[in-house]
């Protein structure tokens, strides 16, 4: 039996999902150029499948599988947000992850469009939903299902909520009425690229993910000398080249009430974010979509954003993380960061650890703090 788009249109509308597309298991051959090039110019992440042909070979991942059905689940916050006026210590942190984790939604939301199309169809059907941890090429499924066009970004952008959605997949073992295809071309203005303070989009749809700020805040271990700099307030995430695209400036915000839930404030003050004990981290960042790279990551961020405020307020819980952190990370950006700042208090505290922190790459951190 086919799945028409009529019923896959019921089924997403009794789940309350409206972006919604389908397209055939087909290898994703013609991409195949495009990840060879990747893997060659080492821009490939430890998060995504190492193995090119099997981001090209939907079938490989469900016995049978025909048709994969794709979800756009936009994640937008309302609301006009501004930084907070007390302090000028604060960070930023993308839309994406400010509300609660938007892979529980979609997750959840996919799960009831096959609830209702067994239910419409009275029929059973194999089926396997991956939601944004998937090996697929997501955007390029969900470009050819219909539910946008991808921008110079390397971002799927969607005619009702822009590039602000998160995306699913959906295998099944049936053949489901497909696309058509969306063959357009975004506006190529590059004010995307403009808006990169690091240069990450090299060229129209070609990303160095190892110079996205995105990635920077959510990749493990020290961050690299140079990009710290260009972090700037950024502690998850980064929305610059998304928010410069002119498709972006009508997005719609979320039809779903989840979204409106703000677990991770757009400007965090970055001392109390420091300060949070494991339980208060997981009452509250830990249940955003930021949650996933643990606390020592978003506060190893946090402390290269204090060092790019340059405020010398942030000095003393500095110097004390310097002495008394047990993470090695965060001892090293924190002499970064007190580097950064400069003056005689944060040069003690630097000359303190270069002498007695037990690792020594905290002493050479520390050693070229001191020659900033």
């Amino acid at each position: 039996m086919i799945i028409t788009k009529d019923i896959l249109t019921a089924a997403a509308q009794q789940a309350g999902v409206t972006e919604i597309g389908a397209a055939p298991a087909d290898p994703l051959l013609e991409m195949k150029e495009k990840l060879d090039r990747r893997q060659a110019e080492n821009r490939a992440t430890p998060f995504e499948e190492q193995d090119p042909a099997a981001r090209l070979s939907p079938a490989d991942l469900l016995d049978g599988c025909l048709s994969i059905i794709t979800l756009a689940l936009p994640y937008t916050p309302p609301g006009t947000l501004i930084p907070p006026m007390e302090s000028n210590l604060y960070g930023k942190v993308a839309r994406c992850a400010r509300s609660i984790d938007y892979h529980f939604i979609i997750e959840k939301k996919a799960g009831e469009v096959v609830e209702a199309l067994k239910k419409i169809t009275d029929t059973s059907f194999k089926h396997k939903i991956l939601a944004d941890r998937s090996p697929l090429l997501e955007r390029e499924l969900a470009r050819k299902s219909g539910l946008g066009l991808i921008g110079e970004n390397c971002t799927l952008i969607n005619r009702r909520y822009g590039s602000y959605t998160a995306l699913a997949t959906i295998l099944v073992d049936r053949q489901v009425e497909p696309g058509p295809a969306n063959n357009e071309k975004c506006l190529s203005c590059g004010c995307c690229r403009e808006a990169c303070p690091a240069g990450a989009l090299i060229e129209p749809y070609i990303i160095n993910p190892h110079r996205c700020i995105s990635y920077l805040t959510q990749a493990g271990g020290p961050v690299p000398l140079e990009m710290r700099p260009l972090m700037g307030r950024h502690i998850y995430g980064c929305d610059l080249c998304q928010e410069a695209c002119p498709l972006n400036k009508q997005a719609g915000l979320s039809p779903y009430p989840e979204a409106a839930f703000v677990f991770f404030p757009a400007y965090p003050l970055l001392l109390p974010l420091l300060q949070l004990t494991r339980k208060e981290y997981e009452l509250t960042v830990g249940l955003s979509s930021a949650g996933w790279r643990g606390k020592t990551i978003l506060q190893r961020n946090a402390v290269i954003a204090l060092g790019n405020c340059n405020d010398s307020d942030a000095i003393k819980l500095l110097a004390l993380l310097l002495e008394n952190d047990s993470r090695p990370l965060i001892r090293q950006h924190t002499a970064w960061a007190l580097g950064r700042i400069g003056g005689g208090r944060a040069v003690f505290a630097l000359e303190k650890s270069r002498l007695k922190d037990p690792e020594e790459v905290v002493k050479k951190e520390a050693e070229q703090a001191l020659d900033y």
